[in-house]
């Protein structure tokens, strides 16, 4: 049996909720001390988005926070009993299989990094949802690595989910995988089905010394690359992420938290 903990709406009292679990190791351990519950998950409740931690394991919430239906329009009842499938059900039926796919890649890459180093990185991506009345948000939903085991699998991920609507209401969906340490973006998604929309790292370091306002002859010094090699990728960049110049690709990265 393990312990599935969310907070009440005066956010003083933890609930819990047994459930049954074939996997249990010392990461579990973490999650059950007291000062966990107290601390970390109490911080959690506090904020004004949805936060949930999940068991990668088992599909299923060690912890979620209590304002599914606020933020939602769900009950949280339905997320404690089917898991984190149920967030993948309420997505836009035109959203859902991009997000899976989305998904894939950023996955595929963090699998790459080093154990040691993947609680390091954050990984976002955002969809639409549609609530029980209809009404239709956006979502952006940021992930990262909150424990592994000592063979360095990840076994559960803290997740942070925000209405985003105002700020973004139109466009394809993105995903991105980059570092809270440096703020360098690994993977950038603009497109789950071209795999030509996704910009490489090389793209990513150029975009990056592009909106701190240096020249393309600059770039290619410091890259050690041709000047002509820095705008083929200026154009490609401005191909992929449908801008019309580089003050464009500038908003857009911005935007878009890759720089």
């Amino acid at each position: 049996m393990s312990t599935l903990q969310y907070f009440d709406q005066d956010n003083k009292h933890v609930k819990h909720l047994r459930r049954d679990s074939s996997e249990t190791d010392e990461t579990d351990s973490l999650l059950e001390q007291p000062f966990i519950h107290r601390n970390f998950f109490g911080v959690l409740s506090q904020f004004p988005c949805v936060n949930w931690v999940v068991d990668v394991r088992t599909q299923t919430y060690t912890f979620i926070s209590n304002n599914t239906h606020e933020h939602f329009g769900f009950p949280i009842d339905s997320y404690i009993s089917i898991g984190p499938k149920f967030q993948d059900s309420i997505k836009h039926p035109e959203d859902r299989t991009h997000s899976r796919s989305l998904l894939r890649q950023v996955w595929h890459v963090l699998g790459d990094i080093p154990p040691l180093s993947r609680s390091n990185f954050k990984f976002s991506h955002d969809y639409r949802i549609v609530k029980p009345d209809g009404k239709i948000i956006r979502i952006l939903e940021q992930n990262s690595v909150f424990q592994q085991d000592p063979a360095g699998n990840i076994t559960h991920l803290l997740g942070v989910c925000n209405d985003i609507t105002e700020w973004k209401k139109t466009g394809s969906q993105l995903a991105s995988l980059s570092s809270i340490i440096d703020k360098q973006c690994f993977l950038f998604v603009a497109d789950p089905v071209k795999s030509d929309a996704i910009l490489s790292r090389r793209e990513l370091e150029i975009l990056k010394l592009i909106s701190e306002g240096h020249s393309s002859k600059f770039i290619a010094d410091k890259l050690f690359i041709s000047f002509h090699t820095v705008n083929t990728h200026r154009q490609k960049m401005i191909e992929k992420t449908k801008t019309r110049n580089a003050s464009g690709l500038v908003q857009f990265a911005i935007c878009n938290g890759l720089i």
